[in-house]
């Protein structure tokens, strides 16, 4: 068995209660942000509406692209099947079918990925524009420029 100096001993014992200090000073400062995080920044402006719709633009026009680009690579794909097969191109047709197929496959799969992100986008506007929506009070001034934002995005 292995003796242990008391130097050994010291500084086992010192590392460890400086270390759970430290970790206590952590979870209370992490808590703290939370808490007043939450509590200033948790309320929903036009600003953050302005952005889930950019968002929802720049998904829409991604999409628009490759299923642009998609069709492109699909005519040439049916018309490289209707080409006349000969033995000295069956081979170089074959696999070129199959790579054009796995590019129509990743058209596909990205496509319906950027679907899924744009429906998830379009959920959480719906979400934050109640958020958002505040009726004015009774004898004070309006703002007549309240859903500007709506026609400003790019």
């Amino acid at each position: 068995m292995k003796k242990t100096s008391d130097m050994e001993l010291l500084t086992t014992t010192q590392t460890s209660k400086k270390s759970g200090i430290v970790w206590k000073a952590l979870t209370l400062a992490l808590c703290g942000a939370l808490t007043f995080g939450n509590i200033s920044c948790g309320k929903t402006t036009w600003k953050d509406v302005a952005d889930k719709q950019e968002i929802i633009e720049s998904l829409s026009s991604d999409i628009s692209y490759l299923i642009w680009e998609r069709k492109k690579v699909v005519e040439d794909y049916n018309k490289l099947l209707a080409y006349p097969r000969s033995s000295e191109n069956e081979k170089d047709i074959k696999k070129s079918l199959n790579q054009m197929y796995e590019v129509i496959v990743k058209y596909d799969e990205d496509i319906a990925d950027l679907l899924e992100d744009r429906i998830d986008a379009i959920g959480d506007l719906r979400e934050c524009i109640p958020d958002v929506v505040e009726n004015f009070a009774p004898n004070t001034p309006a703002d007549p420029a309240k859903w500007d934002f709506f026609f400003t995005i790019k």
